[in-house]
């Protein structure tokens, strides 16, 4: 469980990482406030899921209670990640309504997902329910991993000219996804 967890955090961070970053923002256009905007959702978003699967990663030794608020806590970076988003609107570019729709299938996708992980945490009753809970919740976090992993497919798809690809390497927030 720990590594299934953790493994998919990671997943996560290291796709998203692909948007590169070397800080350079001596004339930011609307694409790259956008880009900037994009990473700093995505750097939030994976900070706070690494923090909740550090709590989860002894799954047996936690109490129910500790259980529930890494639950919560995965639901509130969701929902504020997926939020984050769609305020993002469409980039600036040829293809941009194209982009917005992407990132916005990959919000609707990862709240249905959050929907099953609070489904899994809601329907836990002793050490047994959280050993089920956590295959429920990794189950979950895979499938939104899978669908950030399309989303990140179809941005560069339909950016055949790399205008939003040059706005994501430059983006300041995006260093901290590269590492």
């Amino acid at each position: 469980m720990k590594v299934g967890l953790l493994a998919v955090v990671l997943a996560l961070a290291l796709v998203s990482a692909a948007c590169g970053g070397n800080g350079d923002e001596s004339s930011a256009t609307p694409t790259d406030e956008w880009a900037e905007g994009y990473c700093a959702a995505i750097v939030d978003w994976a900070t706070e899921l690494r923090l909740a699967s550090d709590q989860l990663q002894d799954y047996r030794s936690l109490s129910q209670e500790d259980f529930e608020q890494a639950g919560a806590d995965i639901r509130t970076a969701t929902q504020a990640f997926t939020a984050e988003l769609r305020e993002l609107g469409a980039p600036d570019t040829n293809f941009g309504e194209a982009a917005r729709q992407a990132v916005g299938t990959f919000a609707t996708a990862a709240e249905s997902d959050l929907a099953d992980i609070q489904r899994a945490v809601e329907g836990i009753s002793g050490l047994t329910g959280i050993s089920k809970a956590v295959v429920s919740i990794t189950s979950a976090l895979t499938s939104m991993n899978m669908a950030f992993t399309t989303m990140v497919k179809s941005l560069r798809k339909i950016d055949p000219e790399k205008e939003l690809q040059s706005a994501l390497e430059d983006a300041e927030s995006c260093d901290d996804l590269s590492g």
